[in-house]
Parts: structure tokens; C-alpha cells; sequence
């Protein structure tokens, strides 16, 4: 009897291994053909809509803006070389049209350097981007501290076009309008 049981568990073990080295095989091959459990792949994963692309540039320019005054080549690097930027409504700049993207980073780093404290959040936003060009249309919230002025708060309705240049997205034309200006 007991020769029959040690038959049994002999050839349970002898299956068992034998299953266990089929999975292994199994499990070796499917990772050779790049399908398996072991397998590693490399996904790269593109934004191709322009929108979205667009998007990511406007988002980061609008949280640049406020530390311009400590950023200013940066900032400028977000423009074409021969971008322009004009201010229009309430005369709070003074500053009019300005062409060249080192003479934008540098108006827009004096003008926020003129803050104690600056923010500005986009209110809403549309994109509509057609081939190499986008229109980023948007309504911005502006808070700001001088020491010698108090607080000045306030709307801008701004238009910035975008060109894809090489594998960016830069301004070419930036609009400012000063809707409204609060100053305490």
C-alpha cells in the first residue's frame, strides 16, 4: 500500500514539475517575442493636437509672468524674435507697442518688478489653432502690491497668436486690454 501511495505522490511531484517547467518555457518565450509577463516595453506617448500643445505653452507663460521681473530672457525665449505686444484700455502701463522679444521680457520684467506682490490667473480661455497658427483668447485676473501705490487689481482681455516654430510653439502677436483697473 505504501509503494502505491509514493507511486502516486512520486508521480504528482514528476506532473507538478513538469507543469511548472511548461510555465517557465511558456513564460520565456512570450518575453522573447515581447508579449509576455516578463516582457518590458517602452511606451512614448506624443501630444499631436495642436491645442493641447498650445495649451501646455499658454499655461506656462501665464506662470512665468509673475516672476518675469526675475526671469526676463526666459520670458523672452517664449516670444519670436520679432514678436510685438501692445497695451491697450485704461493707460496703467504707459507703454504702447513693443516689437522684439528681448525688449517684451524686458518691459514685462520692469513692469512687474514694479510690484511688491503681482498674480495673474486666466478667468477663461479659448483656443483655436488652424495649421502653424493658434489664437489663445482670454479674459485675465490680475492682483498686485506697490509700496508707493497700495493695491491695484483688475481684467485684462488678452489675445496672444501662436506660430509653431521647429518643435515649439511661440507668441508672434500679444494683445493686452485693460478693461478694468481698481486701486485702493
Amino acid at each position: 500500500m505504501q509503494g502505491t501511495e509514493s507511486g502516486r505522490t512520486r508521480d504528482g511531484i514528476l506532473a507538478a514539475s513538469g507543469a511548472a517547467a511548461m510555465l517557465a518555457v511558456l513564460l520565456v518565450v512570450q518575453s522573447l517575442l515581447g508579449s509576455g509577463l516578463l516582457s518590458f516595453k517602452t511606451v512614448t506617448v506624443t501630444t499631436s493636437n495642436p491645442n493641447d500643445q498650445v495649451a501646455k505653452a499658454y499655461a506656462d507663460h501665464l506662470l512665468l509672468l509673475p516672476v518675469s521681473g526675475l526671469h526676463t530672457s526666459e520670458l523672452a525665449s517664449e516670444y519670436e524674435a520679432n514678436a510685438t505686444i501692445g497695451f491697450t484700455g485704461i493707460d496703467v502701463l504707459r507703454m504702447g507697442n513693443i516689437s522684439g522679444s528681448n525688449n517684451i521680457g524686458i518691459a514685462l520684467g520692469s513692469f512687474v518688478s514694479r510690484f511688491v506682490n503681482f498674480s495673474m490667473s486666466a478667468e477663461s480661455q479659448s483656443i483655436e489653432a488652424e495649421g502653424n497658427v493658434a489664437v489663445v483668447n482670454s479674459t485675465l485676473i490680475f492682483r498686485a502690491y506697490s509700496s508707493g501705490g497700495g493695491e491695484i487689481s483688475g481684467k485684462i482681455v488678452a489675445q496672444d497668436v501662436y506660430e509653431h516654430a521647429g518643435s515649439s510653439w511661440l507668441i508672434a502677436r500679444e494683445t493686452w486690454d485693460f478693461t478694468q483697473v481698481n486701486q485702493q
